[in-house]
């Protein structure tokens, strides 16, 4: 299994009392290069930065409470690139270069109305901008763009709409002194704060996964349990649908999750679809069998043990013996995990420590294919033969589930 390096940029916006109200986000490519000298496409940055964003986590990204600033190309506004991030804390910001024809302008009424709160970036005056700026929450002046002997026109005339005005570019103490006795609302630029970088990290998403649950999906009728199946030989799909579970449902709320059926059902068909769409966009890494089989095999025999020794905890322990490897998929530090997923206490103890049964088990099964012998006599009760025998019909199956998805792949290409 793949774990993947991701980074977002981010440059903080103030208000007037220079609180940091929220950040902007922005695309940054893993060597540093810059966005538009390598000349990529619009709607791939934002998909770049909206992915990297979920996966590194929103309170980590910018804190509790304060709101996000996303570039919105043609492609957001009507809806080709699906937005995963949680709507009362999502600023998009139509970028000046989208023109706004009737299909962009119903595009921003549906975002509107799911509740993100939209910008218009870089403004200046044009021909029937009112449409727009009544469409917005926000207009965003570049203080490059227009000329500081015409600023006050602009602000004048913006003042008649119910919108916050935020000045950016904003580069010297002056230029923020003639901001704030102009009565903007909001403040960004060197003057204040310079970009910078939060690296993250996530595991990849198989492309016969992405291919697999898409078709699910896709159809009229979804059904949880065929998701949760898919799911079951998926590791980093598994992770980064328990970050996007994270940012909580579709009207903010946030739970801990306790199994990947709680999380699908969470989410909800809308999320689940923007979240696979937005798989799709990206370019997969190579994907390594070995790490795949062997993180399949902890997780099986964990179940397998679980049904003999206490049935009804199971599916709690196939997803606590997945989740214990992610620390060493990541090579992250366990706490790290811990942070970023949202776990029910239950799942969290189960996947992480020796305090419950379940725990228990899953610690003896991963020091046993660790060929790291228990020096107690007998792994939770459970005799040594059993567990050795167990541990071969686990294998046998992420043996197959690796070659059955190798096989979709090949069958779909």
């Amino acid at each position: 299994m793949t774990a993947l390096d991701i980074v977002v940029g981010r440059q903080a916006i103030f208000d007037r009392t220079r609180s940091v109200y929220g950040y902007e986000l922005l695309f940054r490519s893993i060597d540093g290069a810059n966005a538009a000298a390598g000349g990529v496409d619009g709607d791939l940055m934002t998909s770049a930065v909206l992915f990297a964003s979920m996966n590194i986590g929103v309170d980590r990204l910018v804190g509790p409470g304060r709101h996000m600033f996303c570039n919105a190309d043609r492609g957001v506004l009507t809806g080709a690139v699906p937005v995963t991030l949680p709507p009362e804390r999502t600023v998009l910001e139509i970028l000046e270069t989208v023109e706004p024809d009737p299909e962009i302008v119903a595009g921003a009424r549906k975002l509107s109305a799911a509740g993100f709160r939209l910008a218009l970036d870089d403004f200046t005056w044009f021909e029937g901008a009112e449409e727009m700026v009544e469409l917005v929450d926000i207009v965003k002046v570049d203080l490059t763009l227009q000329p500081l002997e015409e600023l006050s026109a602009l602000v004048r005339r913006l003042r008649r709409h119910t919108v916050l005005l935020l000045a950016e570019k904003i580069e010297t103490e002056e230029e923020l002194d003639r901001c704030m006795a102009l009565g903007f609302d909001l403040f960004q630029g060197y003057a204040l704060s310079r970009p910078r970088v939060v690296p993250g990290r996530t595991l990849e998403a198989s492309v016969a996964g992405r291919l697999r649950i898409t078709a699910s999906l896709l159809a009229k009728d979804f059904e949880v349990g065929e998701l949760e199946e898919i799911l079951r030989t998926e590791p980093g799909m598994t992770y980064q649908l328990l970050r996007l579970a994270g940012t909580g449902a579709d009207h903010g709320m946030l739970r801990k999750i306790r199994s990947l059926r709680e999380a699908l059902v969470i989410l909800g068909s809308r999320r689940l679809r923007s979240w696979v769409a937005l798989l799709m966009m990206l370019r997969a890494n190579p994907v390594s069998n070995d790490d795949i089989t062997s993180v399949l095999a902890r997780a099986r025999m964990c179940e397998l043990l679980a049904l003999k020794a206490m049935p009804r905890l199971a599916p709690l322990s196939f997803a606590a013996g997945m989740l214990s490897a992610f620390d060493v998929l990541l090579q992250v530090p366990i706490e790290e995990i811990l942070y970023d997923l949202p776990l029910d206490e239950e799942l969290r103890a189960a996947a992480f420590s020796t305090t419950t049964q379940v725990g228990r088990l899953v610690h003896d099964v991963t020091d046993y294919l660790a060929v790291q012998p228990n020096t107690q006599p007998g792994r939770c009760g459970i005799p040594d033969d059993e567990f050795h025998l167990t541990s071969i019909r686990a294998l046998i199956w992420a043996v197959d589930a690796v070659a059955s998805m190798n096989a979709d792949v090949t069958n779909l290409a």
